[in-house]
């Protein structure tokens, strides 16, 4: 997951909390104090008659044990560091026991995925892993192995914001084509390293995932790449094939059981949109059907920082609607699943104030329990529908993402009228009994809060609805961005009281428009219908007057398929 600033309060708040269900939580401990290595497994077989499709169904739905083994400090800039066993607490979570992973599989989860972050925790520059924490990391792995679970296992936060340029040895590893060979050592040692602990004694429960949201963290178009237009995105795209490429071969050269373990893969930035571009290429596997696209979407949390759409609307069906319908089309009809890793929503955010040196809350951030159980029911529905196992990023407690409540092993939310996860894993299975059948768009109401006038200082206006143009050729907007309209026919605006000509043209990303044959609004009321080109992206819908005060109300604006 993206390392949001307002999961900053929720961190600093659980890490006064101290565990009660099966251990205590001991900031204190470090990787200089002994610690009991984990018994070796028996060697077990590996199911090789095992489809990828049939594994995703089994998986269903899990969470994340986020913010605990993916957690590291960067208050070191020498490297290597070893950060110790402590790092499971620092960003606040509570120490995980035995009792906690059981939780999630006695409420009815799969999947768990464990993040793992590596790189702060390397004892030389041969990039060896502190056989402590390796221990630790088995400990935790062993524990939901054998309650049942089918077990992600990963490389989490060793690419990370603010890294060097050139990259130094053992800081981790980037997607920039001037620190290939750094990163191309760091992710085949490590993975050299995971491989040999994990291997024969695991079967098809385990499940390793190459990379975590890949990235070239520098770069302006980091999570939505643009190689058509821009050469560095194109080059960075090609290096995380390359990278997928050297962890497979590195997992497979291992042997054993590893030779066909499944393996999940990652495009830039984990981004479903990166999947589905042309861009990202699977790797080339020596073991048949046993590779798995994996994918994060965020659909409550657009911007990324805690302000942005809050609310499950149309716009957010369809975006949902959209994506699982497009992977279908391109990995899973084609007995390749797919797999969303991460999704969810915070019930409440904050974020740090510098000045203030502390966290404080948005106070315009705030998820109701109705839009999160309707978004993700139906993303789960979706989900099930193309069997893509659905995993839940679970972290900063009863505010936060979590439905594991760690500090009490039991799960959030499950009175009559709040059973959260149970409802989610019904309608993943309710998807499921219709799988392969797609979903059809429905029609989209834009929201009139985002139409802006170009001058409303002087002339313009846009209240109550009723859109004022004070002097001739003012304008007014709805900004998209790069809305994917593939699915959508025309745009109907319904509208009443116009006192004269106002046009209304729309714009594509490619720069054109329909300026040149603007539609025009007739006096009084009616409907205006624009035809919509599907090939195109939606950038905005423009209005502007054609003569000295003039006004129209608009009623309603609907994408219609």
């Amino acid at each position: 997951m993206k390392l949001k600033s307002y999961f900053l309060y929720l961190i600093l708040v659980l890490s006064l909390s101290v565990i009660n269900c099966g251990g205590s939580a001991n900031p204190d401990r470090s990787s200089q104090e002994p610690y009991t290595p984990v018994e070796p497994k028996d060697p077990v077989e590996l199911d090789n008659t095992l489809t990828a499709m049939k594994l995703a169904k089994a998986m269903e739905c899990g969470w994340n044990l986020g913010n605990t083994l993916d957690a590291r400090s960067d208050a070191s800039k020498v490297y290597p560091f070893n950060q110790g066993l402590d790092s499971e607490t620092c960003w606040g979570e509570v120490e995980t026991t035995k009792a906690i992973i059981e939780t999630g599989i006695k409420n009815g989860y799969k999947t768990i995925r464990i993040p793992v972050t590596w790189c702060n925790h390397l004892t030389d520059t041969n990039y060896t892993i502190d056989s402590k924490w390796m221990a630790r990391v088995k400990q935790i792995v062993d524990w939901a192995y054998d309650a049942g679970y089918y077990v992600i296992l990963n490389e989490h936060h060793s690419v990370h914001d603010k890294m060097s340029t050139p990259l130094k040895k053992c800081e981790g590893y980037i997607v920039r084509p001037e620190d290939e060979a750094e990163s191309k050592a760091f992710l085949k040692a490590i993975w050299e390293q995971i491989s040999q602990t994990f291997n024969n004694s695991y079967d098809e429960h385990l499940i390793f995932e190459t990379m975590n949201e890949p990235r070239d963290t520098a770069h302006e178009h980091c999570w939505n790449t643009q190689p058509d237009t821009c050469d560095i995105c194109k080059g960075e795209v090609a290096l995380v094939n390359k990278y997928n490429q050297l962890i497979l071969d590195t997992i497979r050269s291992s042997g054993g059981n590893n030779a066909n373990r499944f393996v999940m893969v990652p495009a830039m930035g984990t981004g479903i949109n990166e999947a589905l571009k042309d861009g990202f290429k699977l790797p080339e596997d020596s073991a048949s059907d046993r590779l798995i696209v994996t994918g994060h979407m965020y659909p409550l949390d657009s911007g990324g920082t805690g302000h942005g759409s809050h609310h499950f609307d149309s716009n957010t069906q369809n975006e949902i609607t959209y994506n699982t319908r497009s992977l279908y089309s391109k990995f899973v009809s084609k007995g390749i699943p797919v797999v969303i890793g991460e999704c969810g929503a915070a019930r409440k955010a904050s974020e740090y104030n510098d000045e203030l040196q502390k966290s404080v809350y948005i106070s315009d951030y705030k998820v109701t329990f109705e839009d999160r159980l309707k978004c993700f029911s139906f993303f789960a529905e979706q989900a099930g529908k193309y069997t893509m196992p659905f995993i839940n990023w679970d972290c900063g407690g009863e505010d936060g993402m979590a439905t594991v409540d760690r500090k009490n092993c039991k799960m959030f939310e499950t009175e009559d009228s709040k059973k959260y996860v149970e409802t989610i894993i019904n309608a993943w299975k309710k998807g499921n009994e219709n799988a392969g059948s797609p979903t059809e768009i429905e029609p989209e109401e834009v929201s009139l809060d985002g139409l802006g006038v170009w001058d409303s200082s002087i002339n313009s206006s846009f209240t109550n609805n009723i859109l004022y143009f004070g002097k001739a050729w003012e304008g007014a907007n709805i900004w998209f961005g790069e809305k994917i309209i593939s699915d959508y026919k025309t745009v109907v605006i319904t509208y009443s009281a116009c006192t004269g000509n106002v046009q209304c043209h729309l714009s594509y990303t490619d720069k054109t428009n329909t300026s040149n044959t603007p539609e025009v609004f007739s006096s009084g009321s009616g409907t205006l219908s624009v035809s919509l080109d599907s090939t195109k992206k939606l950038e905005a819908i423009f209005f502007q007057g054609q003569q000295d005060a003039v006004s129209v109300t608009l009623e309603k604006i609907i994408l219609k398929p």
